[in-house]
Parts: structure tokens; C-alpha cells; sequence
């Protein structure tokens, strides 16, 4: 028994070690988003943005929270579609619930990777992890590709319509005789690209699976890995069951992007912003990029900053841009809070006492 103390006592010093870091960490998460946020309403003028606030249209900004209730639906509707091809079967409702109840958890995490909990959030509907979650990361991986070939269009887009004067005076400095803003977007787009691609490779590539499962039976790292070496067979069966819903996730997220555009417009006219639809509609997936640097939480101060910055390009005054910024990102999370109830109650279902089911899934479909 002493010769186990020691092991117990290193053990027990490092779970306190890794939870002191994560809460340094979550600190100078906080202070980076509370210093962006101060030099945005800094920079914009706290008066002058109360002002810009006063004077939003309500029946524009009804339209905005519209659209973005759209697109939940059709986020719901496109999760309840794949998973049905992995042979599950699933309550509209409850899904509905569960992909709030995701968005709502993306809204306060780094990089936006609190969706990924959505698998949670599904259990009690009986659906497996294994499949659940290769549904959430196939749909990802489109998600970030299509973001990819949007953000590439917002910066043609940028540069064929927004004078080179305007550029200078926003991003006055250049490195390499390219323009700083420039080569932020382009940062942008590949971070994208990168997680559209290590997604894919994750879900798609056998490959790339087989060679996750030889690390993971290594020995030493064996004794870490716990169940997940037993569960790895049965996500890669459901990875190939997602491919065959390509398709669909394609067409429904190129919809849901339509309407991002026209949540984006509603609210430009909210704020008397005389923008096109199609600039709106392209410029949305390129500072969604920044809610994925992990610099704040969910971007939280970044991507206002970048928003404000981009619209100046277009024009708008930074007082109107900054309230821009602000109400689009609070429009988010105030419908978000329609999942609250789900992470409550999956919360609860994780820390009660009760065993996990070990019968067969009643709500997977005879193939």
C-alpha cells in the first residue's frame, strides 16, 4: 500500500497542476476578450455608440432574428438528415434543442469547439457518440470548405470593389508591398482551410484513421486512451455512413449561408447601411473566421474588431460598424439561449448516478 502512495501522490499533484493551467488559461482568455472589447469601444466612443444603438429599426431587426431562426431550423433539419443515414432516428424537436443548446456552448468557448459537445446534448435521444459525432464533424468539414471559397470571394470581392486609398487608410502599414488587412484575410482563409482539412482527413481518410488507432494502441498511451480504442471501429463505420449525406449537407449549408446573408442585410438596414445583399452574403464567412481563433472565447472582441474594420472598407462610419459588431453578436447569443434548458439537462444526466443503457438503441433503423 505505501508503495502506491507515491504514484497516488504524482498523480493527485498533477490533476491540481493541469487544473491550476486551465485556469490561467480561461484568465488570460477573459483579459484578451475584455482589452478587445475596451479598444473597440475605445476607439468607436462609448456616447456615440449608445447613440448608433438608439437609433436601430426594430422591424429590421425582428427580420435579422428571422433568419437566423431559419437557420437553426435547417442546422437542425441537416443533423437530423445525416444522422437518418447512419440509421438513426430522431425527434425534430429535441434536435432542434440540442443544436441551440450547441450554439449556445460554441458561444463561450475557444476556437468556437464547444459545439462539439452537440454529441452530448443528443444522448438523450439514445445516439451514440460514435455516430453523433462523426455526423457533427462531416458536417463541419463542409462547413469550413464552403467558408473557405466564401472568404476567397469576400477578399476579391473587397479588392475589386473598395478603393486602394481606403485600404491604406484602414491598414496603413504593408509588409512585402501587400497590404496588411489583406494578409490578415488570407490568415483567416487558411485557418480555415487547415481545420476544413484535418476534419476531413479525421472523418474521411481510413488512413488517417488507421493511423490514430495505431497511436492509440501504443502501450504506454494505451493506458490513457480508456474506451476509446473500442469506439474507434464504430466511428469510422459511421464516418462512411456520413459521406453518403454529402450532398445534402452541401445543398442545406450553401442555403443556411443565403440566409446568413439576408440576416446580415436585415440588420445592415436595421442600421440605415445602404450595402448590397451579395456583400453581406460574402463577407460573412470571412470574419466568421475569426470566432475560431482561439485568442478569446469564440473570437469574442476579435471578431468585432474585424467586422468593424471591414465594414469601414465599405464605408460605414466606425460608430455604426462597431454597433454593428456588437448587435449581430448578441442577436447570436440571446436566440442561443433557447438551448440553456438542453445543456441544463444534459448536464444533470451526466452527473446522476444512473448506469448507462447497454441494450441496443431503439432509435436505430433496420438498414
Amino acid at each position: 500500500m505505501t508503495n502506491d502512495m507515491p504514484e497516488q501522490e504524482m498523480q493527485h499533484v498533477q490533476k491540481q497542476q493541469s487544473t491550476s493551467k486551465r485556469v490561467v488559461k480561461i484568465f488570460l482568455q477573459v483579459i484578451a476578450m475584455v482589452a478587445m472589447f475596451a479598444v473597440l469601444l475605445w476607439y468607436v466612443g462609448i456616447d456615440e455608440l449608445f447613440t448608433a444603438l438608439s437609433t436601430i429599426k426594430v422591424e429590421y431587426l425582428a427580420l435579422a432574428f428571422l433568419m437566423y431562426f431559419g437557420i437553426n431550423i435547417l442546422f437542425a433539419f441537416r443533423l437530423q438528415r445525416v444522422l437518418k443515414k447512419d440509421n438513426i432516428k430522431t425527434s425534430f424537436g429535441k434536435t432542434l434543442l440540442a443544436q441551440y443548446a450547441g450554439m449556445l456552448t460554441s458561444d463561450f468557448t475557444p476556437g468556437r469547439s464547444g459545439y462539439m459537445l452537440t454529441p452530448v446534448y443528443l444522448r438523450d435521444q439514445n445516439v451514440p457518440t460514435s455516430k453523433s459525432l462523426s455526423t457533427i464533424l462531416g458536417i463541419q468539414t463542409i462547413e469550413f470548405l464552403i467558408k473557405v471559397v466564401g472568404g476567397i470571394g469576400a477578399v476579391i470581392y473587397l479588392v475589386k470593389f473598395v478603393p486602394t486609398t481606403t485600404w491604406n487608410e484602414m491598414f496603413p502599414q504593408t509588409l512585402a508591398g501587400i497590404n496588411v488587412g489583406i494578409l490578415i484575410a488570407g490568415f483567416g482563409i487558411g485557418l480555415m482551410l487547415l481545420g476544413a482539412t484535418v476534419l476531413a482527413l479525421f472523418t474521411w481518410s481510413k488512413k488517417a484513421i488507421n493511423i490514430f488507432n495505431k497511436i492509440v494502441n501504443i502501450r504506454f498511451i494505451k493506458r490513457f486512451t480508456g474506451g476509446l480504442i473500442s469506439k474507434l471501429e464504430e466511428y469510422k463505420d459511421s464516418a462512411h455512413n456520413t459521406q453518403k449525406a454529402i450532398p445534402e449537407i452541401l445543398g442545406l449549408t450553401l442555403i443556411c449561408w443565403i440566409l446568413k446573408g439576408f440576416e446580415w442585410w436585415f440588420l445592415g438596414l436595421a442600421f440605415g447601411l445602404n450595402i448590397p445583399w451579395i456583400a453581406f452574403f460574402l463577407i460573412h464567412p470571412l470574419v466568421t473566421a475569426l470566432a475560431f481563433v482561439p485568442i478569446t472565447p469564440a473570437g469574442l472582441g476579435v471578431q468585432e474588431i474585424g467586422i468593424t474594420g471591414i465594414l469601414g472598407l465599405l464605408g460605414v462610419p466606425l460608430v455604426t460598424a462597431g454597433a454593428f459588431a456588437l448587435v449581430a453578436r448578441g442577436l447570436l447569443i440571446l436566440e442561443d439561449l433557447i438551448g440553456l434548458p438542453q445543456i441544463v439537462k444534459s448536464t444533470s444526466l451526466l452527473f446522476s448516478h444512473k448506469k448507462p443503457q447497454t441494450t441496443e438503441n431503439p432509435n436505430i433503423q433496420a438498414p
